[in-house]
């Protein structure tokens, strides 16, 4: 399990950058799950003082032929995921989205926020994939 164990890596050094007071604005770094890539990053939220922790992984491509039915169904799986992460497009692609505030964010939700984030990530590539057509991979 070479990317459980090099997320878990990224997991440390983000740790340890809470730790000493390193963890900025600007920090970003690649990841990868399975098919699904993207990255964890540092950002300043917008209207607020504090730096969000963000995982985004890219899903897929929007279908061409995109209706109703495929957006219906990207609400649905928001719906489903109980405010853990949410669905977007951006530039005809689909994103996987997470995040959190750093300031008292512990190591179990930081460890959830990436692992399961990306884990999702890859699932629902999969998911969306065989659903609507594997032509729109990434």
């Amino acid at each position: 399990m070479p990317e459980i164990a090099s997320l878990m890596d990224l997991v440390d050094r983000i740790l340890d950058g809470l730790e000493d007071g390193t963890l900025v604005t600007g920090f970003e770094e690649p990841i990868e799950r399975g098919s699904a890539a993207g990255s964890v990053a540092v950002l300043k939220e917008p209207g607020h003082p504090e730096n969000v922790v963000m995982v985004r992984l890219s899903i897929m491509r929007v279908p061409e032929t995109a209706g109703t039915a495929f957006h219906e169904r990207l609400l649905e799986l928001n719906h489903a995921s109980l405010g853990r992460a949410a669905l977007s497009i951006d530039e005809g692609v689909v994103f996987l989205t997470s995040g959190r505030p750093v300031e008292d964010l512990d190591p179990g939700e930081l460890i959830d926020l990436i692992l399961w984030t990306s884990e999702y990530a890859d699932n629902l590539d999969d998911e969306l994939l065989a659903e609507f057509g594997s032509e729109n991979a990434l």
